[in-house]
């Protein structure tokens, strides 16, 4: 019994040191297109037993792909950053709206309560994302 409670002891450990050895886990970089191109042809090489002219015909395509790509996701980006903008212009010009007929005491209590709402939906979250 005491070796078998050694041995898990010592597996543990073991596993522990080797999770703690890689700082970046669960950590994405960004890499260039060109990274990105290289790791993809590089992976095909691998699996598809590539000549030399194979990979390099396929590291022209790739990057031209990799390069496509940064520009979709170069575009998307921008449109997100603009609806996030005229998002929050419009719910600038609600809460205008809103103080132009409601009481001051009003408006206090539905600002809370919008406080109170974020909160629940933030715990909410972090439980779910927990899981």
């Amino acid at each position: 019994m005491k070796k078998i409670l050694l041995v898990c002891t010592l597996v543990g450990g073991l596993i522990s040191a080797a999770l703690a050895q890689n700082p970046t886990r669960g950590e994405r970089t960004e890499r260039t297109p060109e990274q990105r191109a290289e790791l993809r042809t590089k992976r095909m090489q691998e699996s598809l037993a590539l000549s030399n002219d194979q990979y390099q015909k396929l590291l022209a395509i790739n990057l031209d792909q990799e390069k496509k790509r940064e520009e979709v996701r170069k575009e998307q980006r921008e449109k997100m950053a603009a609806n996030r903008e005229q998002l929050k212009a419009n719910h600038d010009a609600l809460i205008k709206s809103y103080e132009s007929v409601l009481t001051p005491e009003q408006m206090t209590k539905f600002k809370e309560e919008g406080k109170r709402r974020r909160a629940e939906m933030r715990d909410k979250y972090k439980g779910r994302k927990k899981e």
